[in-house]
Parts: C-alpha cells; sequence; structure tokens
C-alpha cells in the first residue's frame, strides 16, 4: 500500500507497490497520447519552430471537453482573438505538456518497487503532470464543482452500503481519481517542506 512523499533534502521519497506506480504510469500515459501534438517533431529546430506556428491548426476550440479545459481558450469574449492565439500556441503547448507528462512517466518506470525516489524535477513534473489527468478524469467524471464532487463520493457511500449499484466503470474512474488527488496532494505537500 502506498505510503506519503517524504522530502529528503533535495528529493521526494515514497513507498509504492509495483501495481500501484503501474497505475500511474498507464493513466498518465493515456493523458499524454491524449494531449500530445498531432504533428510529431522532426528533431530539425527550425522546422520544428515553423510547424509550431500552427498554420495546420484548426483554430476552433477542441470538442471534446476534456481538451478544452486542458487547453482553454485565450479569450472569452474575442472569438477572432482566441482563434488565433490557439493556432499561434496550441502546439507549443501540447509538446510541453507531453514532454512533462514523459518526465514523469520515466521517473515513475525508473522506481525501484517499493521505493519510489524522485529529485524535485521529476517530482514538479508528476505534480504537473497528475494536474492533467485530473482534470481529464474530472471531466469525465462530471466534476465542475465542489458539489458534484461530493455527489459523487455520496453516490460511492451508498454503494459501499449496498444501499444501491455503481456501475463499475464509474467506480474505476473515481476510484483512480481520488488516488491521483492522493498522490497530487503527497508531493505537493513533500516539495513544500524544507
Amino acid at each position: 500500500m502506498a505510503r506519503a512523499f517524504r522530502r529528503r533534502k533535495d528529493r521526494v521519497v515514497a513507498s509504492f507497490e509495483a501495481q500501484e506506480i503501474e497505475v500511474l504510469v498507464h493513466v498518465l500515459g493515456l493523458t499524454r497520447d491524449f494531449v500530445a501534438p498531432e504533428r510529431p517533431e522532426t528533431g530539425d529546430p527550425f522546422l520544428d519552430l515553423v510547424a509550431g506556428l500552427g498554420d495546420e491548426i484548426d483554430p476552433e476550440e477542441p470538442s471534446d471537453p476534456a481538451l478544452r479545459r486542458l487547453l482553454p481558450p485565450a479569450s472569452r469574449d474575442d472569438d477572432e482573438q482566441a482563434a488565433e492565439f490557439r493556432r499561434l500556441t496550441e502546439h507549443g503547448l501540447r509538446q510541453r505538456k507531453a514532454a512533462t507528462l514523459s518526465t514523469a512517466i520515466n521517473a515513475l518506470e525508473a522506481a525501484r518497487p517499493p521505493r519510489l525516489d524522485l529529485d524535485l524535477e521529476e517530482a514538479r513534473a508528476l505534480v504537473v503532470a497528475l494536474t492533467d489527468a485530473r482534470l481529464i478524469l474530472g471531466e469525465r467524471l462530471g466534476l465542475r464543482t465542489d458539489e458534484d464532487s461530493e455527489r459523487l463520493h455520496e453516490e460511492l457511500e451508498q454503494a459501499l452500503a449496498g444501499k444501491s449499484e455503481l456501475d463499475p466503470a464509474l467506480a474505476q474512474k473515481m476510484a483512480y481519481y481520488d488516488f491521483l488527488s492522493w498522490v497530487q496532494e503527497s508531493v505537493t505537500l513533500a516539495l513544500m517542506a524544507r
């Protein structure tokens, strides 16, 4: 069973079972695949810069609500300005998000369970990666307000008490969301400790 992260000088350390790390890697991998830019990098800095200017990026807001939460419009009042900003920045933003997710995944994959030992850069990447994963999962669960979260937890409590049925897929998403939230809080508190 996972034990919270603790600060050890310039590292954060925790205990996680191999299966718990696998869950984190799986969810973060799905998140990376979801946000990665549609055009892969060529390796040529100039070509990648030009490609990142987004002539081929659809300037319209994404249709997937989870992607809209990850890549919100720059302006809610001016559609033209929002579309131009999206065209110029979306590719680079997706690249940075995918790179941060990769950093977190690589750090998790390098772990030797039960010890999970991260340097500060890896820990920060994990916090940011978990934010993106939780935003997507939260959108899929319909979590937009505190009341939404309370309602879902009440449904879970009713199901656990045998008073109602809960869709197994929904229960799994809720369990993942709670686990990711706990890990993110644990890493954040360890980073803030001195």
